[in-house]
């Protein structure tokens, strides 16, 4: 079962930062969830909310440049990263789940295409699992490049409306919110050959009865927390 940081080890760090990453490698993470929305000028970067209220700056993501973005504080001097970068440092140490965003008041053109080339700038698809919501966005990065490895995500909808989902745009995996991931749901994703990736759960009992529901990955903030209940014996 993968032991999936969110946002980075976004428990300890903040999330969706260089030290949160590394962090995450040195807990023992199998693989690193980020977000990836497109700049004005484009690049990608890795953020996880469409505007900038968060961080003192004005307006949303897609329509600050790169140095803007790069010239806020997220606090302690950390900055938000370029995809380029996180690729430069972390791809072949660490799997990678990249999920592409959406604003439904924002035309986000180009971030597939954007994402795609640079994962194959980095060395390719192998390590990489894309997610969204979106299923125009995958339908589109399924188009673009046959190879990409795709999961869907989940929050709401049938067990059956999400199969279909990930049938539609061949994707290998599931990635349903905790409060979707019963037995009877992951025995059916299970017996149509997906996998199932739940997200986001930093409870130990949650862990451990989602471990014991067969689910292959858990998205978590503590990638400690869970390794400890994967592996008992380690400090």
């Amino acid at each position: 079962m993968l032991v999936i940081a969110h946002r980075g080890a976004s428990a300890y760090c903040i999330e969706n930062t260089i030290p949160a990453f590394e962090l995450a490698v040195e807990l023992g993470a199998d693989m690193i969830e980020t977000d990836l929305h497109p700049t004005r000028d484009g690049d990608v970067v890795l953020v996880h909310d469409a505007d900038l209220r968060r961080f003192g700056g004005p307006g949303a993501v897609s329509d600050a440049s790169l140095d803007a973005l790069k010239a806020l504080d997220l606090g302690d001097g950390q900055r938000i990263p370029s995809l380029g970068e996180f690729l430069a440092g972390f791809a072949g140490r660490i799997a990678m789940n990249l999920e592409l965003k959406r604003n439904p008041k924002r035309d986000y053109t180009g971030l597939v295409e954007r994402s795609v080339a640079a994962v194959e700038k980095a060395g390719g698809f192998e390590d990489v699992l894309f997610s969204s919501f979106s299923d125009t966005l995958l339908r589109e990065l399924r188009a673009r490049a046959p190879q990409a490895r795709i999961a869907v995500l989940a929050s709401r909808g049938s067990d059956a409306q999400n199969l279909e989902r990930a049938r539609s745009v061949g994707a290998e995996a599931i990635n349903p919110h905790d409060s979707m991931a019963t037995a009877q749901w992951v025995e059916a994703a299970h017996a149509a050959e997906f996998r199932v990736n739940v997200y986001t759960v930093d409870d130990p009992a949650r862990m451990q009865a989602l471990r014991d529901l067969g689910v292959d990955g858990i998205f978590t903030n503590c990638p400690d927390r869970l390794r400890k209940i994967l592996e008992p014996g380690i400090s």
